[in-house]
C-alpha cells in the first residue's frame, strides 16, 4: 500500500479512537494492521509513556504502599504470632496461584512468574515453618514435598500447562528419592537400578497409554521416564562410594541404550511427544 494512503488511514483511525467512535481495542487492532512495524513499536512506546505521565497520583501511592507493606511483612514476619504467620503465608500462596490462573490467557509470562512466586512460597515457606515448629524429620519433609507436588500436578492439568504438570512429578521424584535414601540407602548397582529403573519403565508405559487421549500428559510422563532412567547414576555419583569410572560407564551405556531405543521406536514416540 502507498505510504500516503497508509498515513491517511492511520490518521483516520486515530481520530476514531480519540472521538470514541470505535472501542479502543478495535482501533488498536486496525492501527497494528496499517502501521509499519517501526511505527507500531514507537506508538506502543509513546502509549506506555503517556500512561505513566498521565497516571493518577493514587496509583503511585498504592504502588509505594504495597511495596512498603511487602517489605515490612518480610522484615517482621518471624515476629508475628503463629496464626498471623500462617494467614500471611496462605494468602501469598493462594493469591499468587489465583492470579496466575486469572492471567493465564491474557498475559502468559506474568502468569508463569506468579506461579513461580506461589510455588516458591509454598515449598520454601512451608519447609521453614515446619523447621521452626520442630518438624524437621525427613519423613515430614518428604510428605510435604509430595503434597506440594500434588497441588502442582492438579494446577498444571487444570490450566493445561505441561511444564507445571512436569514440575509436580519432579517434586514427587525428589520426595521418592529422599525416602529411598533414608530407608534403603542403596550402594550396589543392582539395588540402585531396581530402585528407579522399574519406575522409569512404568512411567514410559503410562505415557504411551495416555498418548492418544492426552498428548501433553503423555509427553510429560515420557520426560519423567527419561529422568528416572538416569537417577541411579546421579545418586551413585553424589551419595555412594562407587568409582567414578564405573558410574560414567554405566551412564554412557544406558544413554546409548536409550538412544538406540528412541531411534528404533521413533515412529511411535514422535506421535505422542512431538
Amino acid at each position: 500500500m502507498d505510504e500516503a494512503k497508509r498515513a491517511v488511514i492511520v490518521k483516520e483511525i486515530e481520530h476514531w479512537k480519540r472521538s470514541k467512535l470505535l472501542p479502543d481495542h478495535y482501533c488498536d487492532f486496525l492501527l497494528n494492521l496499517y502501521r509499519d512495524p517501526e511505527e507500531s513499536r514507537d506508538a506502543k512506546q509513546q502509549e506506555r509513556k503517556r500512561r505513566i505521565v498521565e497516571s493518577h497520583p493514587m496509583h503511585w501511592l498504592l504502588l509505594v504502599a504495597s511495596i512498603g507493606l511487602i517489605c515490612y511483612i518480610g522484615l517482621h514476619f518471624s515476629l508475628f504470632p503463629p496464626l498471623l504467620q500462617i494467614g500471611v503465608y496462605a494468602a501469598v500462596v493462594v493469591g499468587a496461584h489465583a492470579a496466575s490462573a486469572a492471567f493465564r490467557r491474557r498475559k502468559p509470562l506474568l502468569s508463569y512468574g506468579l506461579f513461580g512466586v506461589g510455588a516458591f512460597a509454598l515449598l520454601v515457606g512451608g519447609a521453614w515453618m515446619m523447621q521452626a515448629d520442630g518438624g524437621g524429620h525427613w519423613g515430614a519433609g518428604a510428605l510435604y514435598i509430595a503434597c506440594c507436588s500434588i497441588l502442582w500436578i492438579a494446577f498444571g492439568l487444570a490450566l493445561r500447562v505441561p511444564w507445571i504438570h512436569l514440575c509436580g512429578w519432579i517434586g514427587f521424584l525428589l520426595s521418592y528419592t529422599l525416602a529411598v535414601h533414608r530407608i534403603v540407602a542403596p550402594e550396589g548397582w543392582a539395588a540402585l537400578e531396581l530402585s528407579w529403573v522399574p519406575l522409569s519403565l512404568l512411567f514410559g508405559w503410562i505415557g504411551w497409554l495416555l498418548s492418544r487421549r492426552a498428548k501433553e500428559a503423555g509427553a510429560v510422563f515420557f520426560i519423567v521416564a527419561c529422568l528416572l532412567w538416569f537417577v541411579p547414576e546421579g545418586y551413585a555419583y553424589a551419595l555412594t562410594e562407587q568409582p567414578l569410572v564405573v558410574t560414567q560407564s554405566v551412564m554412557f551405556g544406558k544413554l546409548a541404550a536409550l538412544g538406540a531405543a528412541a531411534f528404533a521406536l521413533r515412529k511411535t514416540w514422535t506421535e505422542w511427544v512431538v
